[in-house]
């Protein structure tokens, strides 16, 4: 008898065993389980921040200008354009485009070296003659009224990438170039 209660308590101890590690094994998985639901749900509230573009805080204004009224309503024809266009791809945010209306001449901005001095964008061309600069004249477009927010637009000799969003004045736009790119 002694032998047979020994080997009757021996396969309660292993399937106790069993149950044991069973069980553990089971919280173990719960746990991994809430952690991976916790991870996943952390993802899900980061992703709008990974996604978000940046945008570039420098002025790239460094002066303002006085385009014509025909290049005002040739560069209001392509901002519509492009708009109409890309719309989809990008949204409501922000509310601004920064079109370039015109190229402009060093000679025709008054006081340009004080003004390049103290911009926010222009350190590449300050040691160049300024027969090498490229000046171009930016006007923004607002996508909700369809129509540029004034008739006078911004002198910028750095441009943001073609798409990036950028700070022109007071204004935070998305710059499109002469708003001709794919």
């Amino acid at each position: 008898m002694p032998i047979e209660h020994y080997r009757q308590r021996r396969k309660r101890i292993n399937f106790e065993s069993v149950s044991t590690s069973a069980i553990i094994s089971r919280k173990r998985v719960g746990l991994m389980s809430g952690a991976g639901v916790l991870f996943f749900a952390l993802l899900l509230t980061a992703l709008p921040e990974l996604r978000a573009e940046k945008i570039d805080h420098r002025n790239f204004a460094i002066d303002t200008c006085y385009p014509t009224p025909n290049e005002i309503q040739l560069a209001e024809q392509r901002a519509r354009k492009y708009w109409a266009k890309h719309a989809a791809r990008f949204g409501n945010n922000p509310f601004y485009l920064a079109v370039e209306t015109s190229k402009i001449f060093p000679g025709d901005v008054h006081g340009l070296s004080p003004k390049l001095n103290h911009s926010e964008t222009t350190a590449s061309n300050r040691r160049r003659s300024y027969s090498y600069l490229e000046l171009k004249g930016v006007m923004i477009f607002d996508i909700r009224t369809g129509h540029f927010v004034g008739n006078t637009g911004f002198i910028s000799v750095d441009t943001p990438p073609l798409g990036g969003l950028a700070r022109f004045d007071d204004y935070i736009a998305r710059y499109i170039g002469f708003g001709n790119w794919p």
